[in-house]
């Protein structure tokens, strides 16, 4: 019975699906290069089957991370704050990831064949990937910093939110006023008269049954 291979339609699934077969592939791949034969077979009197195995395996895992990574950005929620400043900058990451990997793996297969000269020009050819990518990502995550602020401001407005206001109306012009203050700001009639702790002399609000410094009982 033909089987198929099952593929989500939800990117976050399918984001976990490609990491699970990355890690599975590195960890099958780094057992089987443990077997002591595999260090003594010699293919081409340059590399053993180990290495050659994981060789393979790191650049199939490297191909699954491109999937990964397009899996995740797409899992991300398209809306501000930081989901749009993670999707800005999540391409950038994941390039400047694959070129650092690639170009050791491509190091691997052309050093024994590469002399002085080559390898110097592939070195500061790579050392040129390297900084473009670096240079992209600091440009995108720049570009997209206000959203950052705007996390910050919708956080700050939050958790004000859960702190209650206490209020109270003036009764001259009905307006809302600070329970604590002396005086209306919008008319500057006299709300109350302040009142003072007997025990320590602290200012009491008009509410308070006990001293909040002291805890002596105000008077009534």
């Amino acid at each position: 019975m033909p089987t198929t291979l099952y593929q989500s339609n939800n990117p976050g699934q399918r984001a976990a699906q490609h990491l699970l077969t990355l890690i599975l592939i590195l960890v099958v791949a780094k057992l089987i290069s443990w077997i002591p034969v595999m260090n003594h077979l010699q293919l081409a009197d340059t590399f053993t089957a180990a290495e050659i195995i994981w060789f393979s395996a790191k650049f199939a895992a490297l191909i699954i991370f491109f999937y990964f990574s397009r899996a995740t950005i797409a899992a991300i929620p398209a809306r501000a704050g930081i989901a749009s400043f993670l999707r800005n900058i999540a391409e950038p990451i994941t390039l400047l990831v694959i070129v650092i990997i690639s170009q050791e793996l491509l190091w691997q297969l052309l050093s024994p064949f590469v002399k002085d000269t080559g390898e110097t020009i592939y070195f500061s050819l790579a050392v040129l990937a390297i900084i473009s990518a670096s240079i992209w990502l600091v440009v995108k995550a720049y570009q997209a910093t206000p959203y950052l602020f705007e996390t910050q401001q919708n956080i700050g407005t939050y958790f004000a939110r859960l702190i209650p206001n206490r209020h109270m109306l003036c009764t001259n012009c009905s307006q809302n006023i600070q329970s604590n203050a002396v005086f209306c700001c919008h008319c500057g009639h006299k709300a109350r008269e302040q009142s003072s702790c007997t025990t320590c002399g602290q200012a009491l609000s008009a509410d308070e049954k006990f001293c909040a410094h002291c805890g002596t009982k105000t008077i009534e």
